[in-house]
């Protein structure tokens, strides 16, 4: 399953806390930061790091707060939530060159990710936990 397939099916809406662990050779200890995220559609996506220190990625339609590869990313998840394929060959291509593995857990409906494992190319680590996670 591709990191991008973590809906399933075409919802209007999801709302999710997230607690996000990177492991890396360059830390000494795992970096762990909590958030939210709040997807609506068609085109807006908004991920909110909480701790340890504020940061807002948004899109809004054509609008972002965010670089280039970090809007891209938004949006190969925005186009996932609204119903896109994940044989998509653009979102499996872009996952492909961005990662070695994507591990993605479900919940028990099968229609949301609980958990994202994704392992960089270089062997770093990055855990996506979800919690609370609302859908309209």
């Amino acid at each position: 399953m591709s990191i991008f397939g973590l809906i399933l099916t075409v919802i209007l809406g999801l709302e999710a806390d997230f607690v996000q662990t990177k492991s890396s050779a360059m830390f000494s200890e795992p970096q762990v930061a909590t958030g939210h995220m709040t997807y609506r559609a068609p085109d807006f996506m908004q991920w909110e790091y909480r701790t340890p220190q504020p940061v807002v990625w948004m899109i809004d339609g054509n609008q972002s707060n965010v670089n280039p590869q970090i809007q891209k990313l938004l949006r190969m998840i925005m186009s996932s939530v609204a119903g896109g394929s994940q044989d998509d060959p653009n979102l499996q291509r872009e996952a492909k060159r961005l990662f070695r593995s994507v591990n993605v857990t479900m919940d028990e409906s099968g229609e949301v990710a609980q958990r994202v494992e994704l392992i960089e190319k270089n062997g770093d680590t990055t855990l996506i936990e979800f919690s609370h996670v609302v859908t309209q």
